[in-house]
């Protein structure tokens, strides 16, 4: 007999937010309806391997949910060798001009989150998903934070707040997490995440300080020419930083409060910089 996928497939995005983890712990114990499967992204060159992810994999498996990692290659490798350059970096031209790169990673990772979706809703790329086919996808966006606008993810990617639904804030998730020694937030992003917070930044240094080694090693190579300011039509002598205040990441003052919302650049979430949507409607890919 063949098998047909259903119409509809229930599907849950661990962003690295308390939220995602909470729906996650809830569905595990049957407080609201498993998922069909859970999705987490793996960027090649992050934390995304450590412990408590690990504990919540075994969770989602044990309660019958399917997990999945959508693997976008290395992306701090891709932005070193020169060929792409997906971080977005901040700029600063020879006579003080500030700047941005685009967009890239969070393209990357839009595509292969979506390459995953699809493989679960049985059409895998190149072929089109028919009319009716949806995945509804449930992010950790809590009450009282910025939604991602409706048109996010392609047209058979319908985004879910469930935490909003049942009136759940941040805070309510982090108590809950606590309650269950669960850690609020997972640390997600690239090492060399130009969308870190000063405290990400401040936590990878004291919590895993070889990675932001690393990470200032990366910053330091970017600045110093990859990528050429030429191929992006910026003036000789641009220079690229990991950090927003555009200094050496080492030399960077990391006590200063900067964003209170946890960083990275997950897609179909906005987690408090706005960066999280790439991927435009209609699109079927």
């Amino acid at each position: 007999m063949t098998h047909h996928p259903p119409l509809r497939t229930r599907l849950l995005l661990i962003d690295g937010s308390p939220g995602a983890t909470t729906l996650l712990v809830l569905a595990a114990h049957g407080a609201i309806p498993a998922f069909d499967a859970v999705v987490a992204l793996d960027i090649g060159r992050n934390l995304v391997r450590s412990q408590p992810l690990v504990a919540l994999r075994q969770m989602a498996i044990a309660a019958g949910m399917d997990w999945n990692l959508a693997q976008t290659g290395d992306t701090v490798q891709a932005a070193l060798d020169g060929t792409v350059l997906p971080l977005p970096l901040f700029t600063l031209t020879p006579d003080g001009v500030r700047g941005r790169l685009p967009h890239g990673c969070a393209r990357r990772q839009s595509f292969a989150l979506t390459g995953v979706v699809r493989q679960l809703l049985g059409y895998p790329r190149p072929r089109p998903v028919p009319d009716g086919i949806v995945a509804e996808c449930a992010t950790g966006t809590a009450l009282g934070q910025p939604q991602a606008p409706p048109s996010t993810g392609p047209r058979y990617v319908r985004v879910r707040h469930p935490l909003i639904e049942i009136g759940w804030t941040r805070s309510d998730c982090a108590a809950f997490l606590a309650h269950h020694e669960l850690p609020a937030e997972l640390d997600l992003a690239c090492i060399a995440c130009p969308l870190r917070s000063n405290r990400a930044w401040r936590q990878l240094r004291e919590d895993a300080p070889a990675a932001f080694a690393e990470a200032v090693a990366v910053d330091t190579t970017l600045r110093h020419g990859h990528p050429s300011p030429a191929r992006r039509g910026m003036p000789p002598g641009t220079q690229f930083f990991l950090h927003p205040d555009r200094v050496p990441l080492d030399q960077v003052d990391l006590t200063e409060p900067g964003e209170a919302e946890p960083s990275g650049c997950t897609p179909w979430t906005r987690r408090g910089n706005g960066h999280g949507n790439s991927e435009q409607r209609g699109s079927n890919r």
